[in-house]
């Protein structure tokens, strides 16, 4: 909050605010109580000895991020992240980072960051179905907004991709040939957003008698190599897979890369990439992305959200459902021969 806004606050003018923060001997001990009492209230501190001048301190939000990965921020993340950055230091707030293993110790890790008490809030990435940190700053009300949702959305802020509909439209925007056999690359359904893209993937499938079961589905962690790995090893043993839908950015790539060096004679593989970055060599991979608005800009809307939580706007008013759609590459792909 600048000066200007704290005058407004208090109904007085920002010359009076100023010379208040600064101790000038016209202003009544009264008003100065008022301001310094506003201005501590806002994150102002006192500077200096003597002749010390008050400034805004800088603000904290923590990103909290789950993993047992090597790799634990993807290029999507990378992206919406440092949308988020952007956006929090025009309003003088800090981005901090936290990674926190998501093993029998996640929630006490996460309990020690609490009480660490350095941030005015918390953005929970990767959100679980049931998530015990999410249900912990509810019960400490503290401000936070999840990218992501548990399956109970009612009491707190979210801005979320409609997975389901996301799976949905994977399987749809293949053709009758492509989907003749289609293999799935997926992390753990813990996390609700795969949940869902399963649950829309599936019912597609059954609606349309589609020869697509469990077996077809692999389950990996947010990690390039092991994502490799997998893909490689599932179209060595299913030489028929017609499709790959991966439910990931990386493993996108992975399944894009695993095609262009096994080299596969004779087979067209499509591969459809939820939530991956359309640039130049994602489009030239042949990657078919369904995704919401860019992913920096998906991040400014949640830095946007997480302020207003801070500033006490109802968590009825911060929850947002995006509606995904399908980017296709305009560049050639050079998997079209296989």
């Amino acid at each position: 909050m600048s000066i200007k806004e704290i005058a407004t606050q208090l109904d007085l003018s920002v010359s009076t605010v100023s010379r208040a923060l600064n101790d000038y001997p016209d202003i009544s001990p009264r008003t100065k109580k008022r301001v310094l009492k506003e201005a501590a209230r806002q994150g102002y501190q006192l500077k200096g000895n003597e002749n010390g001048h008050w400034v805004q301190a800088k603000r904290v939000v923590t990103a909290v991020l789950p993993s047992q990965d090597a790799q634990y921020i993807d290029a999507t993340l990378s992206k919406v992240l440092s949308g988020t950055r952007q956006r929090l230091e025009e309003h003088d707030y800090i981005l901090k980072i936290v990674v926190i293993d998501t093993g029998r110790l996640e929630l006490s890790e996460f309990e020690r960051l609490i009480k660490a008490g350095d941030q005015d809030g918390f953005i929970m990435l990767r959100t679980k179905a049931n998530d015990a940190k999410v249900h912990r700053l509810l019960k400490l009300n503290i401000p936070f907004v999840c990218y992501g949702r548990m399956e109970t959305t009612k009491r707190y802020a979210w801005l979320d991709l409609d997975n389901y509909a996301v799976g949905r439209m994977s399987v749809e925007t293949l053709s009758d040939a492509q989907r003749a056999s289609i293999g799935i690359v997926s992390v753990s359904d813990r996390y609700f957003f795969a949940k869902e893209r399963r649950r829309g993937i599936f019912d597609v499938a059954r609606e349309h008698s589609l020869n697509l079961t469990e077996q077809n589905l692999i389950e990996v962690s947010f990690d390039e190599e092991e994502n490799y790995l997998a893909c490689a090893e599932l179209l060595i043993q299913q030489p028929t897979i017609t499709a790959l839908i991966c439910l990931t950015s990386t493993a996108a790539k992975a399944a894009a890369l695993a095609v262009m060096r096994l080299k596969i004679e004779g087979r067209k593989i499509d591969i459809i990439g939820c939530d991956t970055p359309m640039d130049e060599l994602t489009s030239s991979m042949g990657i078919k992305s369904i995704q919401p608005a860019p992913p920096a800009q998906l991040g400014e809307k949640l830095a946007k959200m997480m302020i207003a939580r801070i500033k006490g706007v109802p968590v009825e008013e911060l929850q947002e459902l995006l509606t995904p759609g399908v980017v296709t590459s305009g560049f050639s792909s050079p998997f079209k021969s296989y």
